[in-house]
């Protein structure tokens, strides 16, 4: 599509949604920091529940804007912040604010897509990851969304979603049902984090990496499954 014939909108959109990112991204550091100051110095759950208490309802709003952020583009890993979650607001109440932000963050990031259109898809997820799932596209069955999302290639499924025409509540019951489980664990690793000896919590964290490091070494045979049994349906 030429310049010249993409709507005005989509154009101001594309100039102005990295600084839109940054700003965001630093309001939601301003509100969470104190409270995440007080995990790194030293964890005092008495504390740690006063400074959220302090913040009232602006401590799930920074951090779901926390959450969406770090899916849209901020580099930053998606593991802390669920750990965070559940550490700020305990492990029911950090899941269910963990799943929301996912939710939310995915459905921004398919809608970004939708509205920028290609190149905007090839700049966040890359033009070879791009051509190897573009098939993907084509999907609209909410199962074979939930497995997608279940295989550990991270949040670029969101974007290649942003070029199919499944609908946005199918997309949300795929991120709950595929996601929302495993997202009550690390929640529960980030509430033990504030109360269990420091050795304990970092085997549980270590437990946790280990899963994800065995899931990212199977990638290449997941995405061999898929492309077998998924994709080739889709020529």
């Amino acid at each position: 599509m030429d310049e010249m014939t993409v709507p005005t909108q989509t154009r101001v959109l594309r100039k102005w949604l990295p600084w839109l990112t940054i700003l965001i991204l630093i309001a939601a550091a301003i509100i969470m920091w104190r409270p995440v100051s007080v995990l790194v110095r030293e964890p005092d759950p008495v504390l740690l529940q006063a400074e959220v208490d302090r913040l009232g309802v602006l401590a799930p709003l920074g951090f779901f804007a926390l959450t969406i952020i770090q899916i849209v583009g901020a580099p930053i890993p998606g593991y802390p912040i669920q750990i965070l979650g559940g550490a700020l607001f305990g492990t029911w109440l950090g899941g269910v604010y963990n799943i929301i932000g996912m939710v939310i963050g995915g459905l921004v990031a398919t809608w970004l897509a939708r509205t920028l259109g290609r190149p905007f898809i090839e700049k966040q997820v890359g033009p070879k990851m791009l051509a190897k799932y573009e098939n993907l596209a084509h999907l609209e069955s909410l199962w074979l969304w939930v497995v997608i999302l279940t295989i550990p290639l991270g949040d670029f499924p969101y974007y290649i979603a942003g070029l199919s025409r499944v609908r946005f509540v199918t997309l949300a019951l795929a991120i709950l049902i595929s996601r929302g489980p495993f997202t009550f664990v690390i929640s529960w690793v980030g509430e033990t984090s504030v109360t269990v000896p420091r050795w304990l919590f970092w085997a549980l964290l270590a437990a946790i990496l280990g899963i994800v490091v065995v899931g990212y070494l199977s990638k290449d045979k997941i995405s061999l499954w898929l492309a077998r049994h998924v994709l080739h349906r889709l020529q």
